[in-house]
């Protein structure tokens, strides 16, 4: 699980980076653009080794924690999905993983998995559309 959260579910802790040409005692980030718990990746440790990743946090009871904010809605099936508040964005490259490669198209993930075009803004309460 990574978030920026230091608490026990937190398997991997990020923090915010820095922009241009600011070092550490110049910067002060007012506010984080990384949720507290952003996410969870699970991989098959057995062929074909699938790797999934799904948006928002998991509390130690393993339930799905969203914050009050963050956007929600019912899939068709009936299932709950949403979005975390600052969303979790994946890209990638075009030409895969190479020293040639050039960046791909940004994508945002969903609680269940779904991966939708980027919303107009990061915390906006509508999703993009299903990709």
């Amino acid at each position: 699980q990574v978030g920026r959260s230091t608490e026990s579910p937190i398997d991997f802790v990020v923090t915010d980076t820095i922009s241009g040409n600011q070092n550490n005692d110049e910067a002060q980030i007012t506010q984080s653009t990384i949720s507290r718990f952003a996410c969870r990746i699970v991989c098959d440790r057995n062929p074909p080794y699938t790797a999934r990743i799904f948006a928002a946090g998991f509390d130690s009871s393993k339930n799905i924690f969203l914050g009050e904010k963050a956007a929600k809605w019912k899939n068709p099936d009936g299932h709950m999905d949403g979005l975390t508040t600052n969303g979790v964005l994946v890209m990638h490259p075009k030409g895969g993983f190479t020293e040639e490669s050039k960046p791909g198209v940004w994508r945002e993930i969903s609680v269940c998995g779904d991966v939708y075009t980027l919303r107009e803004t990061r915390s906006a309460q509508q999703r993009g559309k299903l990709v």
